[in-house]
């Protein structure tokens, strides 16, 4: 009985003696305290972010060396690790972490340190610093040779467009969408960031709009256009006409040049010495005012560059000369001209 009882003083003794260990070894740890520096102002999509910081004993303020540290990033539904350190003399650390947007638009961070704690120190954590991942804007400049916007009828327009972000480092953009009057068309890539557009010959007096929208995911939208002028003499006539008789008939040829766009829109004439009774042509509208002038206009909306069309006109006379005009949609002159109008041999 007596052994027994020697048996639990001392099983009892061993718990109490171990319980002391034990809070004699956590009061032991030391009690720390973290510090932590994080962006306050916005930063770049793929910016390398550095954090610093120190961990300290909070009673002596002694740096707590080859500690590990922590980074979370605040997510949706718990924090988010994003970097990891080791401090060195005097407790300090430093790390780094790529800033990167899951979508493209100005992201919010939110980030603290934590210090976990291990057998010698306390576990400790700073308060939440937020900063913002912004989207970088991209600059767009559009020029053309030589500064110009104004060329001669028969001289191509050479444009030259370039992306960078203002820190004099060029870009491609992730989608690039160029049009050239309304039209859609293709850059040449000349270089990164950098692209040019030369334009068909100029061939009427008008003005062409050349436009640019970019994108680019971690960047800013936008979209720049510039116009250029048309003037000077015409070096080619962007529409032919020849005219012939036959019997009462006239027979009025036009055909577009190569070089024209297909946009004869409305035909205008009038004969020396005589006057048109009437006129006929496939996809054409005729009309003739109290002057005697007579007007065709197309209802397909164009004539295709390099093609012909023919008006066939009576006349009450036997006129010499046609004089013409070629009209675009906005009533702006294409080309005019007096025609010769020529008997046709029959049989």
């Amino acid at each position: 009985m007596k052994r027994v009882q020697y048996f639990a003083v001392a099983v009892g003794m061993l718990l109490l003696l171990s319980g002391v260990l034990v809070n004699a070894s956590a009061l032991r740890k030391q009690p720390t305290v973290i510090t932590f520096d994080a962006p306050t102002s916005a930063v770049s999509h793929n910016d390398v972010v550095t954090f610093t910081g120190t961990l300290t004993n909070s009673n002596t303020g002694e740096g707590l060396r080859d500690k590990s540290v922590f980074i979370y990033k605040e997510g949706p539904m718990a924090p988010i690790l994003i970097a990891e350190a080791l401090t060195g003399i005097g407790g300090a650390f430093s790390t780094t972490w790529k800033a990167t947007m899951d979508m493209n638009r100005d992201t919010p961070v939110t980030v603290f340190a934590q210090f976990d704690g291990d057998d010698t120190a306390m576990p400790s954590r700073t308060g939440k610093t937020s900063f913002r991942i912004a989207l970088t804007p991209i600059n767009l400049e559009i020029t053309t040779d030589g500064n110009k916007n104004r060329y001669f009828i028969g001289k191509m327009a050479l444009f030259s467009v370039a992306f960078h972000d203002g820190k004099g480092n060029f870009v491609d953009p992730g989608v690039i969408k160029a049009t050239y009057d309304g039209s859609f068309i293709s850059l040449n890539r000349v270089d990164m960031g950098r692209y040019t557009f030369e334009t068909p010959k100029l061939v009427k007096f008008e003005q062409h709009q050349f436009g640019v929208f970019v994108e680019k995911f971690g960047y800013t939208s936008i979209q720049k256009s510039l116009t250029i002028t048309v003037f000077g003499a015409e070096i080619t006539k962007p529409v032919k006409v020849t005219a012939s008789k036959v019997g009462d008939d006239i027979r009025i040829r036009v055909k577009n040049h190569p070089l024209s766009p297909g946009d004869v829109y409305t035909f205008m004439g009038q004969f020396l010495g005589a006057s048109p009774l009437g006129g006929s042509s496939s996809s054409w509208q005729f009309s003739i005012d109290p002057t005697g002038s007579f007007t065709f206009k197309s209802v397909e909306k164009s004539l295709p560059s390099g093609k012909f069309t023919s008006f066939k006109v009576k006349t009450d006379g036997a006129p010499t000369k046609l004089l013409w005009k070629a009209l675009d949609l906005h009533g702006k002159e294409l080309a005019s001209g007096a025609t010769t109008v020529r008997a046709m041999r029959t049989k």
